[in-house]
């Protein structure tokens, strides 16, 4: 079945392998993979678990310790399983070309375009971009902890 609803645009999703292999009614860790790599999610809330259809509830249901699932309960041998990884907390993935503006930047961050300047300086702990034709008839001043680009 294909997915349903908006596409998801950042973070990385993974579906999980399944482990059902190795329920056998006494076992409740085992190793999270995808595609034959250990997978490490942020945390409990950052996964879905399924087990035999039934959602299982994150630090409930189960916990999780970098690779390793623990399960409260041993699943059944008869049990089926399933689980995503829902991505990455906080990820904000990579704009789009031409879609990030001055007005965007942090205040300790200015742009400059097509200018000439006498002097050229910038207050610490700021960074600045000057893009295209800049000229300078003096001094750059470009103090520790601040960042000039010029492009």
């Amino acid at each position: 079945m294909g997915y349903i609803g908006r596409q998801n645009i950042n973070g990385r999703f993974q579906k999980l392998s399944d482990i059902s292999g190795g329920f056998n009614g006494s076992a409740t860790a085992f190793t999270l993979q995808s595609a034959g790599v250990n997978v490490v999610p942020n945390s409990e809330q950052n996964v879905l678990i399924s087990i035999s259809g039934v959602i299982q509830e994150p630090g409930q249901a189960f916990t999780i310790s970098g690779s390793t699932i623990t399960f409260t309960g041993a699943p059944a041998s008869s049990d089926t399983f399933f689980g995503i990884v829902l991505g990455e907390v906080n990820s904000v993935g990579t704009p789009s070309d031409s879609t990030v503006n001055a007005s965007a930047l942090g205040s300790g961050f200015f742009v400059k375009n097509s200018q000439t300047f006498a002097n050229f300086s910038i207050a610490g702990s700021e960074n600045a971009l000057l893009v295209g034709t800049v000229t300078v008839s003096g001094t750059i001043t470009i103090p520790s902890g601040s960042t000039l680009v010029i492009v």
